[in-house]
């Protein structure tokens, strides 16, 4: 994570200058990111305790069996349902994703979890259904799954090879 930041911050201190120079708009700019830090701390600080909490609370024997890279495509099929359940945004969905990656989840369940929550997260579904109908939410799903296990087993066969 250290490498994001530094990277992150690098860019930040690097707009501001030029927006400094150019605009003279550098103080909002600071105070716009300011309020959306504040806007968000809560749902970040939260995320990050349930995270902590499910890290915690996930059996060891659970993740072993169902969602480790012994666990295969049972963990792929897990990973990619998993995903289709999370209802959450990712500053709520990554935090969960990363405690159940420590638990000792396979890097393909995680792949899978990753891309089942990309594409067939249900949270979704009330929106697509409204704008694009029923039928082009269930042939989006449709298409979707054989993405996330695509996605899920290329993952497994990477971990197995590579690591």
């Amino acid at each position: 994570m250290l490498p994001t930041t530094i990277v992150l911050s690098v860019i930040a201190i690097i707009l501001i200058i030029v927006n400094a120079k150019k605009t003279g708009k550098h103080y909002e700019g600071l105070k716009s990111g300011m309020r959306l830090l504040l806007q968000s701390l809560p749902l970040i600080l939260c995320a990050f305790i349930l995270s902590g909490m499910i890290e915690v609370l996930i059996p060891v024997e659970f993740v072993q069996n169902w969602l480790s890279k012994e666990a295969g495509m049972k963990g792929i099929f897990l990973g990619s349902f998993g995903g289709m359940l999370l209802a959450a945004g990712p500053y709520a969905a990554f935090p969960i994703i990363a405690a159940i990656m420590v638990s000792g989840a396979g890097l393909g369940t995680v792949v899978s979890l990753i891309t089942g929550w990309c594409l067939l997260g249900l949270s979704k579904a009330p929106f697509e259904t409204a704008f694009y109908g029923v039928k082009f939410f269930i042939y989006k799903l449709i298409a979707s799954i054989p993405f996330c296990l695509a996605a899920g087993i290329l993952a497994h066969i990477i971990e197995i090879v590579l690591m």
